[in-house]
C-alpha cells in the first residue's frame, strides 16, 4: 500500500514527459532506480560552468 502512494506521488510530480518511462515499474524502488539510471549522467561541462560562476562571484556589500 505504502508503495503504490508513493509510486502516485512520483507519478504526479515528475514531468509529462517522463510518464512513460516509469508507467511499468511495480514498486517505488523500480521507478526510483529507473529515474536514477536514465537522468544521473554528469554534464561535466555544465559543472565546470556552475563551479567558474561561484568562483567569481564577488560578496556585495549594501550600504543603507
Amino acid at each position: 500500500m505504502v508503495s503504490s502512494m508513493i509510486c502516485s506521488w512520483i507519478f504526479n510530480v515528475i514531468d509529462p514527459k517522463l510518464h512513460t518511462s516509469v508507467t511499468y515499474a511495480e514498486t517505488a524502488q523500480d521507478m526510483w532506480e529507473n529515474l536514477k539510471r536514465q537522468y544521473a549522467v554528469a554534464n561535466t561541462p555544465k559543472i565546470h560552468q556552475l563551479k567558474t560562476d561561484l568562483a567569481s562571484c564577488k560578496k556585495v556589500v549594501l550600504k543603507l
